[in-house]
């Protein structure tokens, strides 16, 4: 079994279980977030976010699927050095993961738990829980840094 598709598994069996209904994906071209959405079905919202453009095929596919597309998304967690450096000793997977997160926060497309999703050149190798409410949220004051991670259902071995 590729990496990939254990952990389209595993992050619908979480899904399921959990009952979450959004899933955010980093994908470059969206290429994976189509197949993240043709894999989850339509019981579930596939949130799609990068920092380029899609092409015209891939957006009208992802219309087809009543996906959200998020194209040229400013980075937030790339431009904090301090925050971008810590996240990266967890894996790129992780780090990227949590800023599409904090970007669908931003843009008040998730609210409550929702699954986020990122990976590499293999496919997707890292999904997580997150919860746009943090439990110290009145001590943090920055959007950015109020999800919580409430299970990391994937992360690959860093080598």
């Amino acid at each position: 079994m590729t990496p990939e598709i254990d952990t389209t598994e595993s992050l619908m069996k979480t899904a399921e279980a959990r009952g979450i209904s959004k899933i955010v994906v980093a994908s470059r071209g969206g290429k994976t977030a189509l197949r993240i959405a043709e894999a989850v079905g339509k019981g579930m919202h596939v949130i799609s976010i990068t920092e380029f453009s899609y092409s015209d095929d891939i957006k009208k596919k992802m219309k087809k699927l009543k996906m959200a597309p998020i194209e040229n998304a400013d980075l937030v967690i790339q431009d904090l050095r301090e925050m971008n450096e810590t996240l990266l000793m967890f894996g790129p997977g992780v780090k990227t993961a949590l800023e599409v997160a904090a970007i669908a926060k931003q843009r008040g497309l998730v609210e409550g738990e929702f699954i986020a999703v990122a990976g590499g050149k293999k496919g997707i190798d890292t999904s997580m829980v997150l919860d746009t409410v943090h439990p110290a949220a009145e001590l943090v004051t920055d959007p950015v840094k109020q999800l919580a991670i409430k299970q990391i259902i994937a992360s690959p071995l860093i080598k």
